[in-house]
C-alpha cells in the first residue's frame, strides 16, 4: 500500500510526481518510436545529412584503460 501524496512530506511528494511524469514521458516516447517503425535507408540518409548540415560531427569517446 502506498501513502497518499497529501500525507507525504512536500519533497517526497514532489519527487513522486517527478517520477510519475518521467515514467509517463518514457512510455509515450517508446509508443511514438514503436508507431514510427524502422526508418528506411532514405530516411537515415536525410537524418545524417541534416545532422551534418547543423554542424554535427562524429566523435569517438576515449577507451577506458
Amino acid at each position: 500500500m502506498t501513502p497518499k501524496l497529501s500525507r507525504l512530506p512536500t519533497a517526497t511528494a514532489e519527487a513522486a510526481q517527478v517520477r510519475r511524469r518521467s515514467l509517463g514521458a518514457m512510455i509515450a516516447h517508446k509508443r511514438r518510436c514503436r508507431e514510427a517503425g524502422q526508418p528506411d535507408a532514405e530516411a537515415v540518409n536525410r537524418m545524417i545529412h541534416a545532422f551534418h548540415a547543423r554542424g554535427g560531427a562524429i566523435t569517438q569517446c576515449p577507451r577506458p584503460m
